[in-house]
């Protein structure tokens, strides 16, 4: 299994795709900062609120941005699919080549090869990761400051959001395993994670605020719905222990199964 992981990983490192979007990664988190100055300096001057005068600048540089976007890392609509995207294209060339099977004919069980790129996966994501939080940290916190926090509750709220996107991360990535390991075709590896993970809880997100406004849902029971209460750790700052109690709740099982699902199917598939 080291050997494995050794050649994949000197692969990795050979692949521009990998570096390229790695790059585009961890440029997007200046440039949604840049955005949101950028309505913010539109507004820019003294406005009457309620009474009381209060600058716009003042008011950005209080207001908790940077838990605002560390939280963003914490979902499936994060950049996890770009990470989604270069692992899938990179597996997938593991069997188009005939890599799978050159190696099953070299002796390598079948165990060792799943574990092997489900491990890939992992660390690609987490790579992924890595580089928006860092990103998203230096260039949130230099713009936008970080709005009188403490250092304890900073370093609280980066422990929450690399935690919490790491989750979201081998979610998104255990899914895609599944379905490249089930299929061994790169659109349904690629597709069908996105719909799950990405477009699934956009469209469920819509539904569920229907529901909520004629009051067939209440507020209350909002975060014990899979998929759904993961869009609602807006700010990484406020800890809400048992929301993501319940996130985690969901996840990590599922996780596991989908782990487990792309095993079982790989377990028995030609690879002819």
């Amino acid at each position: 299994m080291i050997s494995i992981l050794q050649t994949e990983f000197f692969r990795l490192k050979k692949s521009k795709l990998f570096w390229i979007l790695l790059a585009v990664t961890a440029v997007l988190p200046l440039i949604s900062a840049l955005l949101n100055l950028g309505l913010f300096m539109l507004a820019e001057g003294t406005y009457e609120i309620e009474g009381i005068e209060v600058n716009m600048w003042e008011l950005l540089r209080s207001s908790d941005m940077l838990g605002s976007g560390l939280a963003g890392l914490t979902s499936f609509m994060g950049d996890s699919f770009i990470a989604l995207i270069c692992t899938s294209i990179f597996l997938s060339k593991e069997f188009s080549g005939g890599t799978f099977r050159n190696m099953l004919l070299a002796n390598k069980s079948r165990r060792e090869l799943y574990l092997s790129y489900l491990t890939v996966a992992i660390v690609i994501g987490a790579a992924f990761l890595g580089a928006s939080f860092v990103s998203t940290f230096v260039f949130w916190s230099a713009i936008f400051g970080f709005g009188g926090l403490s250092a304890t509750t900073v370093i609280t709220a980066c422990l929450i959001t690399i935690g919490m996107g790491l989750v979201s991360t081998i979610f998104v990535q255990t899914m895609m395993c599944m379905f490249m390991f089930g299929t061994r075709k790169l659109a349904v590896a690629l597709v069908c994670p996105l719909v799950i993970a990405i477009i699934a809880p956009s469209i469920l997100f819509s539904f569920v605020d229907t529901l909520t406004v004629f009051g067939v849902i209440s507020e209350a029971d909002l975060s014990w719905i899979p998929l759904y209460n993961a869009g609602l750790l807006t700010s990484v700052t406020d800890v809400d222990g048992a929301l993501i109690g319940k996130i985690l709740m969901y996840n990590v099982p599922l996780s596991v199964f989908f782990g487990f699902m792309g095993w079982v199917r790989f377990r028995k598939a030609d690879l002819k």
